[in-house]
């Protein structure tokens, strides 16, 4: 007697296959996409279990985290690479599972694996120089570094700082108390800096984060000498060549503003470094001969009272400016202008020519 048997065809597995939609190099703290190809001979439904975790290269089972770091069931799988390890480790490779059902159970072999390379974000660092001295050789110049770290934060970054000298010349570099500007991502540190020659400084700053990358910058200081201080306002308006200013009064003449490198005028209170111009008044007679320079004259101001003199004298009312240099005037006594240096705009000296009336 013969019988016969009826016999399902046999269930094939599904294939799988991880797509990743970028091939950007993936860092510490990114957020990573992943998608789930699938094909089932039979066409049936298959589902998915994904699995990632937070590893050290060459990323096999031995170098990555026990517990994974994300878990999905989707045929979409995103998660955010952690910074660290369980361990407190930086993270520097991540491992993704994928695995797969059809619906008659059948599973993918062998589970397709992503094996990923995670870098290390450098140091974000940014410079900036200032100084109220006009970076004058001597004096005081604030440098800062804002610093940052993405993947292992701000407060995790080392800083160093190198002077480079343009000459055989000393220098001073201290710490400065910069206040928290409440920048969660960023730490500002600061020195003060003080070069004792001029010429073109540079200091070199290096950001370095705890895996050694480091990010650096340089700051280009040029110090300059002091330069001559520059008369910037007159009273009374001085007169054009060949006009004489006549008074009929006692009269003020003034030099109400001089701008220089370190001493000003009007001065500055309460700075450390800042001084105060100081001033020369002279007087040439009606008799004519060199200027004479009044004593006790110091002021940026001096009254003309032509009392003492005849109507119709004409005499010469001179102003003289001096920084801490103290440096003389190039010029000769009758020339009735004065400048030490280029431009010629900056004067040190100034004559009023004035009749009396």
């Amino acid at each position: 007697m013969l019988g016969c048997f009826y016999v399902d065809p046999i269930n094939q597995r599904p294939s799988l296959a991880i797509a990743q939609p970028s091939s950007d190099p993936v860092y510490r703290g990114d957020h990573l996409a992943l998608t789930a190809n699938a094909n089932d001979p039979e066409g049936q439904f298959v589902s998915f279990q994904w699995r990632a975790y937070a590893c050290v290269p060459p990323a096999e089972p031995a170098d990555c985290d026990v517990d994974p770091l994300a878990t999905s069931v989707t045929a979409s799988f995103a998660f955010d690479v952690p910074v660290r390890r369980a361990d407190g480790t930086p993270t520097e490779a991540v491992r993704i599972v994928l695995e797969g059902k059809d619906e008659l159970g059948a599973a993918s072999k062998p589970a397709p694996v992503l094996k990923l390379a995670v870098l290390n974000r450098p140091p974000d660092l940014a410079t900036r120089k200032t100084s109220r001295y006009a970076y004058v050789v001597g004096t005081p110049i604030d440098v800062f570094a804002e610093v940052g770290d993405l993947d292992d934060g701000r407060d995790n970054v080392t800083v160093s700082w190198v002077v480079f000298a343009p000459s055989q010349v000393g220098h001073q570099l201290v710490d400065l108390v910069v206040p928290d500007n409440g920048d969660p991502l960023h730490h500002t540190y600061g020195k003060r800096f003080t070069p004792l020659g001029t010429g073109d400084w540079q200091i070199e700053i290096t950001a370095a984060d705890p895996l050694g990358n480091t990010t650096v910058g340089t700051v280009t200081i040029p110090v300059t000498d002091d330069k001559p201080p520059c008369l910037a306002q007159l009273a009374p308006i001085v007169p054009p060549p060949g006009a004489a200013l006549p008074i009929t009064e006692p009269t003020l003449f003034s030099a109400p503003v001089v701008v220089d490198d370190l001493d000003v005028y009007p001065p500055v209170a309460d700075d450390p470094v800042l001084g105060t111009t100081r001033f020369s008044w002279s007087i040439q007679g009606p008799s004519g001969g060199t200027h004479v320079v009044i004593p006790g004259a110091t002021t940026n101001s001096l009254v003309v009272d032509p009392t003492a003199y005849l109507p119709g004298d004409q005499v010469e009312v001179r102003v003289e400016v001096f920084d801490r240099q103290n440096a003389a005037l190039p010029c000769p006594d009758a020339d009735a202008t004065c400048t030490i240096t280029t431009p010629t705009s900056c004067l040190q000296r100034q004559t009023w020519h004035v009749v009396i009336r």
